[in-house]
């Protein structure tokens, strides 16, 4: 038995690949014109490279690889 009962979520109203790479690209024109500090997606971009990077790992060695 599962913790909850599965949920169906509707994606209807989600942006398609096309209008996502729009809005990062005028995220990122904004940054540049207004300065606005990228620290916190840098950090957030770095972590999921780790992540990405320790599960090639853990499947290249078999082994579980622990991130610090």
């Amino acid at each position: 038995n599962f913790a909850r009962k599965d949920e169906i979520f509707s994606m209807e109203d989600e942006p398609g690949h096309q209008e996502l790479c729009d809005r990062e690209q005028a995220f990122f024109l904004k940054s540049i014109l207004e300065d606005i500090d990228l620290s916190e997606q840098m950090e957030a971009a770095v972590n999921s490279l780790r992540i990405v990077l320790a599960a090639e790992q853990s499947i290249n060695e078999e082994r579980v690889v622990e991130l610090a």
